[in-house]
């Protein structure tokens, strides 16, 4: 069986700090929830061998792309595997102050809706 390439899939991105920020701040913006996906159906994703993982814009008004960070960085990947809000502490991790401030500052949209602060 040869598989083809789905063409809606999601961008390839290497890991790094800066394009990991941004990618949070972009989700932020669209006032959506940064969510970060290690496996799917119990098995870890890789690329080439390499650790990776899927970045998910939930909410907001669907103008964050999603993307496939590869080359994801053992300790980075164990963070996000750690539990609930990994984009939190990714970007206390890699943001700068401004930063920081910018992606809490948001709210979240759902369709339409703006959803309380909680």
């Amino acid at each position: 069986m040869t598989r083809e390439k789905v063409e809606a899939f999601p961008t390839y991105e290497k890991w790094n700090p800066k394009t990991v920020t941004e990618w949070i701040l972009a989700c932020r913006r669209d006032e959506g929830i940064p969510m970060f996906k290690t496996k799917f159906a119990g098995l870890q994703f890789s690329i080439k061998n390499k650790p990776a993982v899927l970045a998910v814009c939930w909410g907001g008004y669907d103008t964050a792309p999603s993307v496939m960070f590869t080359h994801v960085p053992h300790n980075d990947l164990k963070l996000i595997e750690e539990g609930i809000g990994d984009w939190r502490r990714l970007i206390e991790k890699y943001g700068t102050e401004e930063e920081k401030r910018e992606a809490f500052k948001y709210g979240v949209r759902l369709k339409g809706f703006k959803l309380p602060r909680f």
